[in-house]
């Protein structure tokens, strides 16, 4: 039983002991507070729950020493706790705060193009230089100048020379050779005819430069040129004939003097200063004249004012075929050379113009 003395100890001392229990739980529930964002919460719980813990022991013990001795324990843990997570805090702020990383900019990259060279600029000349040329000249072997052929050399141009042979000229028509250019030159009074049309229609359809010089179209016009004179849009005006007795006027206007085809690459040419090398015929050529069709082109005639008639050299499907009716060696070999030169050179430009 006990004594009303150590009752009164008891309980004066148990005041004592709730007091410090008080004081530790508000230290405990200050830390947790003050670390509250960031200590770990089960670290907080343990603290409060060792709290309650010596309470209810300090309740429990009869003895006040001993009561007094478990909460001065209790609140040295407390108090260790406290250090070990101020430490931990303390180095948690000293180290840098990890930023997220930045969001990753994906660029996208451009659409592949495919893959394109420019083209090359096609050089005419180095083409009209380096052309396919196929001639024709009667007038080889009969001891006379070859005019057409003059031209050639002189314009520094290759090409196959088939002379005055219709066989030869007629293999090469059907050698299937893809020639960019076909000059006919039938100046003599025996002349190509028939058949050779017909191959050359088929070249002209296929975009080759050709050149004709014929003086007796008149006599073959119901014939097998007579589709290739449609195309182009032209027809026989009339027979160039000169009767006997009358001295001939072979003059030989441009009807279109600033045309590009006397122009590049020789100018200056003249038809009017003529002689008469087939004085022993009065056919000196044929006369053309414009249909409506085609486009054809008049551009020199026996007429200096009649544009669409009396022609004798015209220019058609897109400057491809060229025709001449008048004879080339009744004027000036220099004209006629430079004038040749300018056919070949028209020819071969409107034809690779229009092919590439």
């Amino acid at each position: 039983m006990n004594s009303p003395l150590g009752t009164r100890l008891s309980q004066s001392g148990r005041p004592k002991v709730w007091l410090t229990l008080a004081i530790i739980l508000v230290l405990v529930l200050t830390l947790s507070c003050s670390l509250a964002s960031g200590t770990d919460v089960s670290v907080q719980q343990t603290l409060a729950a060792l709290a309650v813990q010596q309470t209810i022991l300090a309740q429990q013990s009869g003895q006040n020493q001993q009561a007094t001795a478990q909460a001065e324990q209790a609140t040295q843990v407390a108090m260790e706790v406290q250090a070990t997570l101020m430490a931990q805090q303390g180095t948690q702020m000293a180290q840098p705060t990890a930023q997220p990383p930045p969001p990753e900019v994906v660029v996208s990259p451009p659409p592949l193009q495919p893959a394109t060279s420019p083209e090359p600029a096609v050089d005419l000349d180095e083409l009209i230089k380096s052309a396919k040329i196929l001639l024709y000249e009667d007038m080889a072997g009969t001891g006379q100048l070859e005019l057409v052929q003059e031209a050639l050399d002189m314009g520094g141009y290759t090409y196959k020379d088939d002379g005055s042979a219709m066989g030869w000229f007629k293999e090469d028509l059907l050698s299937g050779t893809k020639w960019n250019l076909i000059i006919a030159a039938s100046e003599r009074r025996t002349s190509i005819q028939g058949e050779f049309f017909v191959y050359l229609m088929d070249y002209i359809n296929k975009g080759t430069a050709i050149i004709i010089e014929h003086w007796a179209i008149d006599d073959i016009s119901q014939g097998k040129i007579a589709p290739v004179m449609a195309k182009c849009g032209v027809a026989m005006y009339r027979d160039w004939f000169v009767p006997f007795g009358i001295q001939p006027n072979l003059s030989v206007w441009f009807l279109k003097p600033d045309h590009p085809l006397f122009q590049d690459p020789n100018h200056g040419m003249s038809l009017r200063n003529f002689g008469n090398f087939w004085s022993t015929s009065q056919d000196k050529g044929d006369l053309l004249k414009l249909t409506g069709s085609g486009d054809a082109e008049l551009l020199a005639g026996t007429i200096a004012t009649s544009k669409s008639d009396h022609g004798t050299l015209v220019s058609c499907m897109g400057g491809r075929l060229i025709i001449q009716t008048h004879s080339s060696h009744e004027y000036s070999r220099a004209d006629i050379t430079n004038l040749y030169q300018n056919y070949i050179y028209y020819a071969l430009k409107n034809h690779f113009l229009y092919t590439q």
